[in-house]
C-alpha cells in the first residue's frame, strides 16, 4: 500500500513538474525566431523614422502649427457672448431691459467664453444707428507669439457674410467653404438651445426668447491666435513624429506576447484540472494549502515576476547577448554569454509558473469548499475566530461566578483585564493625538510625561475599583447565601420560611420565591380539599348506588317466595321497577356529568328563542308543578330572545334547575324565574327558598354527588346542577350559585 502511495506521489510531481517547465522550454526555445522578428521589426521603423527626418527635418516639425477645429465653434459662441454684451450695455444707456444672460449660463457657453478669452486675442466692432462700439483684449498681445488671424463678419439681418483664417496655420478645413459649414453649425446649436429653454420655462410663465435677437448684427471680430493657444498644436502632436522603436514594442509586435498568455493560461488550466484525477491524488498538498493573504502575495510576485521576464526578454531576446555583458569578452566567450541569458530565462520564468501553480491550485480550493476555505486558510478569519472564542471565553468567566467562593482572585483578574484593556485604548489614542499635535506644534519631550500621569491615573482607578468591587461582592455573596439557603428550606418542604432581609440585585428572586412558597401552600390546600372531595365523591357514590340495588335484590327475594298473593306480588313488582328507574337515571346522569366534564359531547349550536325554551319546559313539567305546594312566578319578557346555543342541552339545564327548585324548596313558599337582558348580555335567574339549611359552600353545591339535602334521604342524585353547570360552560356561558342565608339563587349568563 505504502509502495502504490510512494509511487503516486511520484508520478503527481512528475506531471506537474512537466506542466511547469514546459512553457518555460517552449518560451526560451523561440528566442532565436523571436530575437529575428523583433530585428526586422526594429529595421522598418528605423527607415520610416529616416524619411521623416528626410521630408520634414529636424526642426521644421516643432515650427509647423495646426490649428483645432473646435476653435471655430468656441470663437462663434463668444461671438453671440460678445455681441449680447454690447447690445445689453447700449439697452441699459437707453433705459430699456437689459438683454437675458441665464441662456449663456445653463448651456456653458459663459464658460466657453472665458475658456476662449484666456487662450486668444480679440477686436470686436458693433455698429448702430448712433455709432461704433468696441471690445478688446488685446493689451498685452506685444508679448506673444502671433500664428495668424480668424476674421468673422455679420451683416445687418445676423448673417455671417465672411470668415476666414490668415497666416501660417494649417487646418483640416482650411478652405472658407468648410469654415463657414463649422460655424453654422454653432449657430444651429445655439438656435436648438433657445427651443430647449422655451420648453423648459414655458410651464413657468416666463417669456419665450427670440433666437433672433441673440444673432450678432453689424457685428465684425479679429481674433489673434498665438502660440500659446490651448487650440494649437504642433507637427509632433499631430502626427506622432518618430515611430517607437523600443524593444519592448517590438517584443508585442512580434507576437511573443500571446505565446505568454497562452503558456500561463496552460499552468492554469492544468492546475484547475489534475486534482480532477483521483489517482494523482493532488490538490491538497501543504504547498497549496498555504494562507489566503500569502496567496495574494504570490499572486503579486506572479504579475511582478510576468512583467519583469517580458523586459528582461525584451532586452535580451532583440540582441545575442546583453549589452552590459561585453565586458565579459575576454573571459566568457558570447555564446557562453548568450547560453547564461537563456538559463537565467528559463530559471526566471519556471518560477513564475509555479508561483502560478500554486496560486492558481490555492484558489481551486477556494472554488471547491468556500466555506472551509474560508475557516482555515485567511488568516484575518481566523484571528477573529481566535479572538471571537477568547472573548466569550472572558465573558463567561466574567458572568458566571460561583458565589459559593471566595471572589477575590476572580475580581483582581478582572481589575486586571479592565486595566489591560483601558491602558490600551489611552496609549493608542493619546499617541496618536500626540504625533498630530507634536507635528504641528513642535513638542514632544512634554508627551512621555503626560502620558506616564495618565497611566498612573489608571492605575490609581483600578485600585479603587477592586477595593469598591470587593465590597460589593461580599455584600452579593451574603445576599446569594440567604436566596440559596430559602430555595433548599423549601425544597426540603419547608414552607414557613421568609426573605423579609434586603436583598439587593435578587430581590426580585426574593419576592417571586414568596410568591412561589404562597402558591405551594395554597397548592397543598387544594390537594388536600381534593383529596378530601375524592373520598366524598366515593362515599356519596357508593350510597345512591347502594340505596336502590339493596332494594332492588330485597324485593327480589320476597318475589322469589312462594306464599305471597298477587297483589302483594304486584306491589313488589312495582317497586322493583321504580328502584330500577331511580338507578338508571342514577347512571344516566352519572355517565353525561362524565362526559361533559371531559369535553366529550358534540353541540349542535342553533338560534333558539331561551323565552320560547323556558315556556315549553314549564309546560312539560306542568303537572309536577302543579302537584307540589310550591307556587313558581315566571317573569318572562314578550320579546324573542334569540341565542346562538344547543336546543336539546339548554332544555336539559332548564329542566334541572326547576327540578332541583322542586326537590328542595321549602314547602308553601314561591320559586321565581327571571329572564332579563341588556344590550350585551342575557340572563336567567332561578331563585328559591331552602327547606334545609344549605351546609355548603355555594361552590361546593356544583360538585357531583352534593345535595341540599345533608342526609341524603330525599329524591335525586347529586348530579344536576353539575350537569347544569357543564352545559353552561360547554355553550359559552356563566353559571353562578349564590347563597343568602335559606335563600338559593341560580344565574346563567350568555354573552349575545
Amino acid at each position: 500500500m505504502d509502495t502504490k502511495l510512494k509511487k503516486s506521489h511520484k508520478l503527481t510531481t512528475f506531471i506537474i513538474t512537466l506542466c511547469i517547465l514546459v512553457p518555460a522550454f517552449l518560451l526560451v526555445s523561440l528566442y532565436p525566431r523571436v530575437g529575428r522578428v523583433m530585428n526586422e521589426e526594429k529595421e522598418k521603423i528605423e527607415k520610416k523614422n529616416q524619411e521623416l527626418e528626410e521630408k520634414y527635418g529636424d526642426e521644421s516639425w516643432n515650427t509647423t502649427f495646426y490649428l483645432k477645429e473646435s476653435f471655430i465653434n468656441y470663437a462663434m459662441e463668444s461671438s453671440f457672448y460678445l455681441y449680447s454684451s454690447m447690445i445689453s450695455e447700449e439697452k441699459t444707456e437707453a433705459g430699456e431691459e437689459a438683454v437675458d444672460f441665464q441662456i449663456f449660463e445653463e448651456y456653458g457657453w459663459l464658460n466657453d467664453y472665458h475658456t476662449f478669452r484666456d487662450n486668444a486675442y480679440f477686436e470686436a466692432s458693433y455698429w448702430n444707428s448712433i455709432g461704433e462700439m468696441n471690445e478688446s483684449n488685446t493689451e498685452n498681445l506685444q508679448n506673444t507669439d502671433t500664428l495668424g488671424y480668424l476674421n468673422m463678419d455679420f451683416d445687418s439681418n445676423g448673417y455671417l457674410k465672411n470668415i476666414q483664417i490668415e497666416g501660417d496655420l494649417n487646418i483640416d478645413m482650411s478652405n472658407a467653404q468648410n469654415l463657414y459649414e463649422k460655424a453654422m453649425e454653432s449657430v444651429q446649436k445655439f438656435k436648438n438651445n433657445v427651443g430647449h429653454y422655451n420648453e423648459k420655462y414655458a410651464l413657468q410663465g416666463e417669456q419665450a426668447m427670440n433666437a433672433s435677437e441673440y444673432m450678432p448684427k453689424n457685428f465684425s471680430i479679429k481674433i489673434t491666435i498665438v502660440s500659446s493657444n490651448n487650440f494649437v498644436y504642433t507637427e509632433d502632436e499631430y502626427i506622432g513624429w518618430r515611430y517607437d522603436d523600443r524593444n519592448e514594442v517590438m517584443l508585442l509586435k512580434s507576437g511573443a506576447l500571446f505565446i505568454m498568455i497562452a503558456a500561463a493560461v496552460f499552468v492554469a488550466i492544468m492546475a484547475l484540472v489534475l486534482p480532477f484525477f483521483k489517482k494523482l491524488e493532488t490538490g491538497w498538498e501543504k504547498c497549496f494549502c498555504v494562507p489566503f493573504e500569502i496567496v495574494l502575495v504570490l499572486s503579486g510576485m506572479v504579475v511582478a515576476a510576468a512583467i519583469g521576464m517580458f523586459y528582461f526578454m525584451a532586452y535580451t531576446c532583440g540582441m545575442e547577448y546583453f549589452p552590459n555583458m561585453k565586458m565579459l569578452d575576454s573571459l566568457i566567450s558570447e555564446r557562453t554569454q548568450y547560453i547564461i541569458l537563456l538559463v537565467l530565462n528559463f530559471l526566471g520564468w519556471t518560477s513564475a509558473f509555479l508561483l502560478e501553480y500554486i496560486v492558481i491550485a490555492s484558489f481551486r480550493q477556494f472554488l471547491c469548499r468556500p466555506r472551509m476555505y474560508l475557516r482555515n486558510r485567511v488568516l484575518c478569519v481566523r484571528i477573529l475566530r481566535w479572538t471571537k472564542r477568547k472573548c466569550v471565553r472572558i465573558y463567561d468567566y466574567v458572568t458566571h461566578i460561583d458565589f459559593n467562593e471566595k471572589r477575590n482572585k476572580t475580581i483582581l483578574k478582572i481589575t486586571l483585564l479592565n486595566l489591560a484593556l483601558l491602558f490600551v485604548i489611552y496609549s493608542l489614542i493619546f499617541w496618536v493625538f500626540a504625533l498630530i499635535v507634536g507635528i504641528y506644534l513642535f513638542i514632544f519631550d512634554e508627551m512621555f510625561l503626560i502620558w506616564l500621569i495618565g497611566t498612573l491615573m489608571l492605575v490609581g482607578y483600578s485600585v479603587v475599583l477592586y477595593i469598591v468591587l470587593l465590597k460589593c461582592s461580599a455584600r452579593i455573596q451574603k445576599q446569594y447565601q440567604s436566596i440559596l439557603y430559602a430555595t433548599e428550606q423549601m425544597a426540603e418542604g419547608n414552607l414557613k420560611i421568609s426573605l423579609e432581609e434586603d436583598l439587593g440585585v435578587f430581590q426580585p428572586i426574593g419576592d417571586s420565591l414568596n410568591e412561589v412558597q404562597k402558591g405551594f401552600e395554597k397548592a397543598v390546600v387544594e390537594e388536600a380539599k381534593s383529596q378530601n372531595m375524592k373520598t366524598e365523591l366515593i362515599t356519596n357514590v357508593s350510597h345512591d348506588l347502594k340505596t336502590p340495588l339493596t332494594a332492588i335484590i330485597t324485593y327480589v327475594d320476597l318475589l322469589k317466595k312462594e306464599d305471597i298473593t298477587e297483589e302483594e306480588r304486584k306491589s313488589y313488582v312495582q317497586t322493583l321497577d321504580q328502584k330500577s328507574q331511580r338507578l338508571r337515571v342514577l347512571i344516566e346522569d352519572l355517565f353525561e356529568v362524565s362526559k361533559a366534564h371531559s369535553g366529550n359531547v358534540t353541540m349542535n349550536f342553533m338560534d333558539v328563542d331561551i323565552v320560547n325554551l323556558m315556556k315549553q319546559v314549564r309546560m312539560e313539567m306542568e303537572d309536577q308543578i302543579e302537584a307540589s305546594n310550591l307556587t313558581f312566578r315566571f317573569n318572562l319578557p314578550e320579546e324573542k330572545i334569540i341565542l346562538s346555543l344547543d336546543g336539546q342541552r339548554t332544555y336539559r339545564i332548564f329542566e334541572n334547575l326547576l327540578s332541583n327548585a322542586l326537590k328542595y324548596a321549602m314547602p308553601h313558599s314561591r320559586v321565581y324565574v327571571d329572564i332579563l337582558q341588556n344590550t350585551e348580555e342575557v340572563k336567567v335567574v332561578f331563585r328559591n327558598i331552602s327547606a334545609q339549611e344549605l351546609g355548603y359552600e355555594p361552590d361546593r353545591l356544583t360538585e357531583r354527588f352534593v345535595r341540599g339535602d345533608a342526609s341524603r334521604n330525599s329524591e335525586g342524585s347529586g348530579l344536576g346542577l353539575a350537569i347544569a353547570k357543564s352545559f353552561t360552560e360547554l355553550q359559552n356561558g356563566k353559571m353562578n350559585i349564590e347563597v343568602d342565608g335559606d335563600l338559593f339563587k341560580v344565574t346563567l349568563i350568555w354573552t349575545k
